[in-house]
C-alpha cells in the first residue's frame, strides 16, 4: 500500500510522478499499439502483394468494421515500415513518430530520431528541427522567401448567400450544395446568412469577402501544392474535394526538390490541430484554389507562404489543364 502524503509539499511531489509515469505508459502503450497494428496489416498485405488493390481495399474495409478512420491505419502502416524496430520504452511518444514518419529519406529520418531521443526534444522542437533540415538552400548555403508572399483571403466559416432557385430560393453553401425551402423562409435575394447546427440566420454585417471559407480536414497530401480534404460544408455536411494551394507552383515529385516540398507539408500537417479553408473557382476548368491555414499550438500558419518563405514554392498566376491531372 501507498504510504499517504503528510504534506501538500510531499502530495504535489507524488502527484507530479505519478502523472509522468502514468502519462509516459500511456504514450508508450499508443506507441506500441500502432506499431503492432501496422506490423499485422504489413505483413498481411505481403501475402497478397501480387492482387491489385487488394491492399486499399483491406484497409478501407478495416477501417468501416472497426469503425476506425482509414488515415489512422495507414499511418499505422508506415510507422511499421519506416521503423520496423522500435525498442522497448523508447524515449519517443507517438506525437515524434506522426512528425518523423513524414520524413521520406530513411537515413535523415533515423538520425532526426536519435538526435531527439539523445537531445530530449519535445514534438514542436522536433518538428522546427525537421523543417529546418528539409530546407532548400541556395549555393552559398542560405535559405529564404524565394517570392513575394500571397496576401491571404479569408472569410468566416459558416457565411453563405441566398441565391435564387427557380421561383424560390436556396442557400449556397459551396460546391454545388444548396439549402433549400425551410431554410430560406423569411430571407431575400443576395442576403447573407450564417448556417450552424441549430439553423440559418441572418448576417447583415457580412459581405463577399466573408463567402466559401469552411473549417476542413485534410486527407492526404498529394504534393507540394495538392491536397486531398474534407470540408465542412455545415455541421452535419461535407464534401471532399481535391484542391490546389493558390497562386502557388511547386516541383514536380519527380524531382527531389518537389519530393522535399511534400515533405516539408506532410510536417507541418502532421502536427495541426485544425484547419481553415477559403476557396476560389479560377478558371473553366471547374477546379477549385485555396488558401489554407493551419493551426497548432495556439499559433496559425498561412500554408500559402510557408512554402514561398521556405523556398518550396514560386508563385503561379494562371493555370492549363496539366494542372490539375496530378
Amino acid at each position: 500500500m501507498l504510504a499517504v502524503p503528510q504534506t501538500y509539499a510531499a502530495l504535489r511531489a507524488e502527484v507530479e510522478i505519478a502523472m509522468v509515469q502514468g502519462q509516459r505508459a500511456v504514450e508508450q502503450a499508443k506507441v506500441r499499439t500502432y506499431h503492432n497494428t501496422g506490423r499485422l496489416i504489413h505483413e498481411h498485405l505481403l501475402l497478397f502483394q501480387e492482387r491489385a488493390d487488394y491492399g486499399s481495399k483491406t484497409v478501407r474495409r478495416l477501417a468501416a468494421d472497426l469503425r476506425v478512420d482509414r488515415t489512422v491505419l495507414h499511418r499505422c502502416v508506415g510507422f511499421y515500415r519506416a521503423f520496423p524496430i522500435v525498442a522497448h520504452g523508447q524515449q519517443l511518444n507517438w506525437a515524434h513518430y506522426r512528425l518523423l514518419i513524414a520524413v521520406g529519406d530513411a537515413k535523415l529520418r533515423l538520425a532526426l530520431a536519435a538526435d531527439a531521443t539523445k537531445q530530449g526534444w519535445t514534438s514542436p522542437e522536433l518538428a522546427a528541427r525537421i523543417s529546418a533540415r528539409l530546407l532548400p538552400t541556395t549555393k552559398d548555403g542560405s535559405t529564404g522567401p524565394t517570392a513575394k508572399l500571397l496576401t491571404p483571403r479569408r472569410g468566416t466559416p459558416g457565411i453563405c448567400r441566398v441565391i435564387a432557385d427557380g421561383d424560390d430560393f436556396a442557400v449556397d453553401l459551396g460546391f454545388a450544395c444548396y439549402l433549400r425551402q425551410a431554410a430560406t423562409a423569411g430571407f431575400g435575394l443576395n442576403d447573407f446568412v450564417k448556417v450552424t447546427k441549430t439553423g440559418v440566420t441572418r448576417q447583415a454585417a457580412a459581405t463577399k469577402a466573408d463567402l466559401f471559407t469552411y473549417r476542413a480536414e485534410i486527407l492526404k497530401v498529394v504534393d507540394g501544392d495538392t491536397l486531398w480534404v474534407r470540408i465542412f460544408l455545415r455541421p452535419d455536411q461535407w464534401v471532399k474535394q481535391k484542391l490546389r494551394l493558390r497562386d502557388l507552383d511547386c516541383p514536380e515529385m519527380s524531382t527531389s526538390e518537389g519530393q522535399a516540398a511534400k515533405r516539408f507539408v506532410d510536417a507541418l500537417v502532421a502536427r495541426t490541430g485544425s484547419v481553415t479553408i477559403c476557396t476560389t473557382k479560377p478558371d473553366k476548368y471547374d477546379r477549385y484554389l485555396a488558401d489554407v491555414f493551419l493551426t497548432t499550438a495556439g499559433r496559425e500558419v498561412f500554408l500559402n507562404n510557408e512554402l514561398l518563405t521556405h523556398g518550396h514554392a514560386a508563385r503561379k498566376g494562371s493555370y492549363t489543364r496539366e494542372d490539375w491531372e496530378r
